[in-house]
């Protein structure tokens, strides 16, 4: 394809008047915790780590201090996150007629709109799943027979929650396969979550007394909160939001074994349906839900308690119809930066079963660029 002849569509930024109200990231100029060059390995317990970091959350105090006087005629500026771990940003909610002036601020490095992601949809039907088939295609059979499951690693899915009562994320069919192991297993447990909990974003904006038992499920999902309404609810039975979790979840770690009444069942010859990594613990990150769908820095303040919380895998379905667009220029930086931590992000290259339909003239690989522009807020949401 000759790409000065290739189509250009584009979704057109809508203009927004100076009194319409934005999500935004406040950009700081100084380093991330990571960026600094903290290992994310164990870095909840890095004091050096959290001192650094305290220090950024003391000087994003501060700053927000003087948007309101220099900036918002002493208005309390809407902070929504304060991001130190991957980034140094403030998240709030702004008016679009004081960008100009926020960015221009000494110590300020520039002021981005954040994109607002809708969750995928996802259909129920007759038809069923066949993991078994899938295992061969992927290699998870042979990492299984070479003693693979998944046993002591954490998975986080950041996405619309999961159905906590469903049969492949029972609790004690998950404690069941794990008899078959001999010796200690580094389980996540309450114990844990509460040793870093005043470090977790969850924890710095939840509106009541945060405590670990509260976050803490059972040993198949050992941590999930809900960071886009900041509650405790993780199902999607409550909103609008669909059971793409579910789905991601199912894939990921669905339990080897199924309650059968009588006890437990095999998995893949019952119901054929088990995870690639069925023996995982499931870190739950809620991120679409009555609120509605997640801006940049809602995900982004569960990535960082995922990493806080030492998940071996991150998960996020930011997909489109475009190959390999995720999100902007921004947090793309960042996640680029994340590739060189401890931290395993994995994102989705697409995520629609309709892309090849919006190609630019049916191309395999086209240069259009299609995205979610961001939305003003109402103040009442």
């Amino acid at each position: 394809m000759d790409k000065n002849n290739a189509e250009k569509v584009a979704q057109d930024t809508p203009e927004y008047a100076d009194t319409d109200v934005v999500r935004v990231s406040i950009v700081l100029k100084d380093a991330s915790t990571l960026a600094k060059g903290y290992s994310s390995e164990d870095i909840a317990t890095n004091s050096a780590a959290m001192k650094y970091r305290q220090k950024l959350e003391t000087k994003q105090e501060k700053m927000a201090k003087t948007i309101s006087k220099k900036a918002l005629g002493g208005e309390a500026l809407d902070v929504v996150w304060n991001l130190t771990l991957a980034a140094n940003i403030i998240s709030a909610n702004v008016r679009c007629g004081d960008i100009k002036t926020i960015e221009d601020m000494q110590g300020v490095s520039r002021v981005v709109l954040e994109t607002r992601y809708e969750p995928c949809e996802t259909e129920e039907s007759s038809a069923q799943p066949n993991m078994a088939t899938a295992s061969s295609m992927t290699g998870a059979n042979a990492a299984w027979a070479s003693g693979y499951t998944g046993v002591g690693t954490r998975i986080a899915v950041i996405d619309t929650g999961v159905d906590i009562d469903h049969q492949s994320v029972d609790a004690g069919a998950f404690e069941h396969a794990l008899e078959e192991y001999k010796g200690s297993i580094d389980l996540m447990d309450e114990d844990e979550i509460s040793a870093v909990l005043a470090q977790l974003n969850a924890y710095k904006n939840y509106d009541q007394n945060l405590t670990a038992d509260q976050l803490y499920v059972n040993k198949k999902v050992p941590f999930a909160y809900n960071y886009v309404d900041k509650n405790l609810n993780i199902t999607h039975d409550n909103d609008a939001m669909g059971g793409h979790g579910s789905h991601v979840v199912g894939i990921a770690a669905a339990n080897r074994y199924v309650p059968d009444g009588d006890g437990y069942a095999d998995a893949l010859e019952t119901v054929h349906m088990t995870g690639v990594a069925p023996d995982a613990q499931l870190i739950i990150m809620k991120v679409f839900g009555q609120n509605g769908g997640a801006f940049d820095s809602d995900y982004m303040a569960a990535i960082e308690d995922a990493v806080l919380l030492n998940c071996d895998s991150i998960n996020l379905s930011l997909g489109s119809v475009t190959v390999g667009f995720t999100t902007n220029d921004l947090y793309q930086e960042i996640f680029n930066k994340l590739t060189q931590s401890d931290a395993v992000v994995t994102i989705s290259a697409g995520n629609s079963y309709a892309w090849p339909e919006n190609t630019t003239n049916s191309y395999l690989y086209s240069d259009c660029l299609l995205y979610t522009s961001p939305s003003p807020r109402d103040r009442s949401v």
